[in-house]
């Protein structure tokens, strides 16, 4: 089939369960009947951090996050970082106004979605630099919009904008949308996952997508590809841990967001979705990542990571051993993985693997490693951090949450009720519709970018980390 347009709706904050359940209860008719008549609902895993923005590069890009260089919502790089009057340069956050750096911290080397077509538009998305093309964008309003949710927590109002608008530009003949529907994320923050509240906004999105797809003819529905997304998952928080209060009383002096200016520094702690957070000691090494060998000479910072491994509420941390080695740790046992032959991984187990996973080999394939995985509370672990850690702004440490709690107790306005960032399977399984009909039933949401090239009749590059989906 020649298509010749392609519409990507992402449904921010979307749960795999609680799609799929609505699905089954026929609460979400216009999608069964527009877009997975005749076609495919698949189970997607998303990519770490499991967070807006960053999670969003996959399917822009059809690489991860770690790819990317773009590795969380907030970070440090240590080897740009100076410590300078007015500023402490190296470090971002895309929460607020620095979101619109994210398309131009993206590694230069990698082709957006964008350019393979004549009249693409972003709506509400950060992703949205130029390569040589003209695409339109609607920053001024995204800024005015969000203002007024973040202040009135009446988010709905945003999807019914970004509604409207990709109702209006598919009269204008844009082909190709990529449009963010932010309030199913917000509001969960808000309350929690299968509040009725949130519960509402997937019917009210559903009423969209009737009004969207209602104009199309038939013969205009096959000619565009359409791609209802996710980029995570949402969990119920019930205890805030004070991560950067735990950090002082270890006699560390950190920076944090919003407060970042501070020019004497030791630690820089960055969270992500909140369940997720980066660590970055300042000595013994403060120009590059440093391996665990190195951090773990400081006695505070040994005194720190066995603290963290002692809290009830830290699932587990990860850190390098060198250029070709993790582990992920907590009280109960670790696994290393070595992935120094690229399509073979060793493990080396030692007492509970934190991972859930069954270890009955001492290596085992890369590309088996989501279904070695994927019926544990952790799908896709193993891919997920090696690609974590592939960027250079990943902190020398990574803390995870477990579920129910998360790692940020101030500055959180309005307060966070629910969380995402981490491996958890809440956060990590996301729905994936599409009108176009497969066999698959699962993919990562990095394989969208290269399923739609084939479609379009578009050669693959090499260089991505998706795979086409049959």
């Amino acid at each position: 089939m020649d298509y010749n347009k392609c519409v990507i709706l992402l449904f921010d904050g979307a749960r795999f369960d609680v799609f799929d359940n609505l699905l089954k209860a026929d609460k979400l008719p216009n999608i069964k009947r527009y877009i997975l008549s005749k076609g495919t609902f698949l189970k997607g895993y998303s990519s770490l951090p499991t967070t807006t923005g960053p999670a969003h590069i996959p399917f822009i890009y059809g690489i991860y996050p770690g790819k990317a260089n773009v590795p969380g919502i907030r970070w440090l790089d240590k080897t740009t970082a100076k410590r300078n009057i007015m500023v402490n340069s190296g470090i971002r956050s895309y929460v607020g106004p620095g979101c619109f750096s994210m398309g131009t911290d993206v590694a230069k080397n990698y082709i957006p979605l964008y350019n393979y077509f004549s009249k693409p538009i972003n709506i509400f998305s950060s992703l949205d630099r130029k390569h040589n093309i003209r695409i339109k964008t609607n920053k001024l309003q995204k800024i005015l919009y969000y203002i007024f949710a973040h202040y009135t927590n009446k988010w709905e109002v945003v999807d019914y904008c970004t509604a409207q608008s990709v109702k209006r530009y598919i009269k204008q003949s844009y082909d190709f949308i990529f449009s963010l529907f932010p309030a199913i994320d917000e509001i969960t923050h808000l309350y929690y996952p299968v509040h009725e509240n949130v519960l509402r906004q997937y019917s009210k999105l559903d009423e969209f997508v009737g009004e969207i797809f209602n104009s199309f003819s038939d013969k205009e529905l096959r000619k565009t590809l359409v791609f209802i997304v996710s980029d995570h998952g949402l969990s119920k928080t019930h205890t805030h841990i004070p991560l950067v209060n735990l950090s002082k009383e270890e006699g560390f002096s950190p920076i944090f967001y919003p407060k970042i200016l501070s020019r004497k520094y030791d630690i820089a702690i960055m969270e992500s979705g909140n369940a997720m957070a980066f660590i970055y000691f300042m000595e013994p090494v403060n120009n590059r990542p440093a391996l665990y060998k190195e951090f773990n000479t400081v006695d505070k910072n040994k005194k720190f990571i066995n603290r963290l491994l002692s809290h009830d509420g830290i699932d587990f941390i990860a850190y390098r051993i060198d250029n070709s080695s993790l582990v992920v740790r907590n009280k109960h046992g670790e696994i290393i993985f070595n992935f120094k032959k690229n399509e073979r991984i060793k493990l080396i187990n030692s007492g509970d693997n934190p991972l859930e996973f069954k270890v009955d080999k001492d290596t085992i394939l890369l590309n088996e490693s989501l279904n070695f995985t994927m019926n544990t509370n952790y799908p896709d672990s193993i891919v997920q951090l090696r690609q974590l850690f592939n960027s250079n702004r990943t902190g020398d440490l990574v803390i995870f949450a477990k579920d129910g709690f998360d790692l940020r107790e101030r500055y959180e306005w309005p307060e966070h009720r629910s969380s995402h960032g981490s491996l958890l399977k809440s956060h990590m399984e996301v729905p994936i519709c599409t009108n176009i009909k497969l066999k698959s039933t699962s993919c990562r949401t990095v394989d969208i970018f290269p399923t739609i090239l084939y479609k379009l009749g578009y050669n693959i590059s090499s260089n991505i980390d998706g795979k086409v989906i049959h």
